[in-house]
């Protein structure tokens, strides 16, 4: 039995230490990706995270795109990771010697790159959900945007689903501007027991920094001659339409002097946005709760979500007990006024709230070898159930394939090995969206079902991608075996 086990651990190399390399991993005593308070880092206490289950079951397919979506330097890790794509393409092809071929190697793999962020930027991802301990608190989303943005992507109807999806209590919707998304939403949520309050993203002349004025009950800014032009003519503005103003994203644009923002009139600043992944790092993030400490400045978290990829990791904890009873401007004129009163940051009573695994390690090495860093970081803290997903998939796969050997060589034996195995499991991801499709035209199925949305859709791009790869090894065959 000992000699079997070796000798098939042999023959399929790849497989086989895929699989103990996870297992390894799996053992290391890493923690896991938890709640957290953005401004210190610490476990927030009285709020759960909710993992829908089908995560789990689909963690080969939803797992490293949710995991890819946390990471709070995306692009920098992206172009690292396509770097270290093309550099396998080019060293598979000169190790081979199909010089010849490299060119359309490349191409399809910039395709399947391509494929792959597509899929990351717009497949409906099931959503984790906070949840407070108890009635306390509500979990409000300050940041948000609809199409009414120059850069939105999402209808108001659509934000709104998307928010009460993440746990949500309300959130502000600040389109670039103008507050006509706002009032939509805040329309279309009467009829549900989510609070879409009023909000806008402002510039003025004088600061390279975005602000957020909420809760207004008049627009503040337009494309208009009379625009605030400082920052305390913004603050006064907002303040007399009975608003209060937050500094967003202030950790992109260099050195910063946060002190002389609430001289102006500040009443708030953002410490985390899952919109902008640039993270701040221990020293920025301890210069903003310092400065949130000594003036009693609330700090908040916020999506900063656009409709650009489903997924989110931030949330801003209030303690308004029984915050569903309020109506909408009730609720609204609440928070606006906890984020003026500059004891409102004070003993807990606004907690900004990060999903992230909070030992990772940020720096030049860490970008130079992006792959290794992330496939660590995934495997090290995957929670149990995703192990045993992603073992299933992985022998389900071992075994398709080893069976399909045997068929192959008594039916195909003349054929390349993969290309029919290729068509037929393309052929059967296809076959399923469209049986999923057929459920879901099914009166009893919601149509708006979240997951089932999510397995139509990873059916769809994993189809797609195995039939370009196998449209490609056409092509790439056909040049190869052409008379000269």
């Amino acid at each position: 039995m000992k000699l079997n086990v070796i000798n098939t651990l042999k023959k399929y190399p790849f497989m086989s230490s895929f699989i103990v390399l996870i297992s390894l991993l799996e053992l290391v005593p890493a923690g896991n990706y938890t709640l957290l308070n953005a401004a210190t880092y610490a476990p927030v206490k009285d709020f759960k995270l909710i993992v829908p289950g089908i995560t789990y079951f689909f963690e080969p397919f939803i797992g490293i795109p949710v995991y890819l979506s946390t990471n709070h330097y995306i692009r920098a890790e992206s172009i690292a990771l396509f770097i270290w794509g093309i550099f396998f393409v080019l060293l598979s092809g000169l190790l081979s010697k199909k010089y010849r071929a490299l060119p359309l190697h490349i191409a399809a793999y910039i395709l399947a790159f391509s494929l792959f962020a597509v899929y990351v930027l717009f497949t409906p991802f099931p959503l984790f959900q906070c949840v407070p301990g108890n009635n306390s608190y509500c979990l409000i989303d300050p940041h948000s945007h609809t199409f009414y943005s120059h850069d939105g992507l999402v209808s108001p109807m659509h934000n709104l689903r998307w928010h009460v999806e993440q746990g949500f209590t309300g959130g502000f919707v600040t389109d670039h501007y103008n507050i006509k998304g706002a009032i939509m939403e805040q329309d279309q949520s009467l009829m549900t027991s989510y609070k879409a309050m009023i909000g806008e993203e402002i510039k003025v002349k004088d600061d390279p920094h975005f602000f957020l004025a909420l809760g207004m009950i008049s627009p503040v800014a337009g494309w208009c001659p009379d625009c605030p032009s400082t920052v305390k003519e913004l603050a006064d503005a907002v303040h007399k339409r009975g608003g209060a103003l937050v500094l967003a994203l202030w950790w992109t644009e260099g050195p910063i002097n946060l002190e002389s923002y609430i001289k102006d009139g500040v009443d708030a600043f953002e410490i985390a946005n899952a919109g902008h992944k640039n993270m701040l790092d221990a020293a920025v993030r301890e210069t903003a709760y310092k400065v949130s400490r000594e003036y009693h400045i609330p700090l908040l978290a916020s999506t900063d979500w656009h409709g650009w990829g489903n997924y989110a990791y931030t949330w801003t904890a209030f303690h308004i007990p029984n915050a569903a009873m309020y109506i909408t401007p009730q609720l609204q004129v609440m928070i606006t006024s906890m984020l003026r009163n500059r004891n409102s940051g004070d003993n807990g009573k606004i907690i900004p709230i990060i999903y992230d695994y909070p030992h990772q390690y940020w720096g030049t090495v860490r970008f130079v070898f992006a792959p290794f860093f992330d496939f660590y970081y995934y495997f090290s803290t995957l929670p149990f159930k995703g192990y045993v997903s992603w073992m299933v998939w992985s022998l389900l796969l071992w075994v398709s394939y080893t069976v399909y050997r045997k068929v192959h060589r008594l039916f195909f034996y003349n054929k390349p090995l993969m290309l029919p195995y290729m068509l037929f499991i393309a052929a059967g991801l296809m076959s399923l969206y469209y049986a999923m499709n057929m459920i879901a035209g099914l009166t009893f199925i919601p149509a708006e079902n979240t997951l089932l949305l999510t397995v139509i859709y990873v059916l769809l791009f994993y189809s797609i991608g195995v039939l370009l790869i196998v449209i490609v090894w056409l092509y790439i065959s056909t040049i190869r075996n052409k008379p000269r």
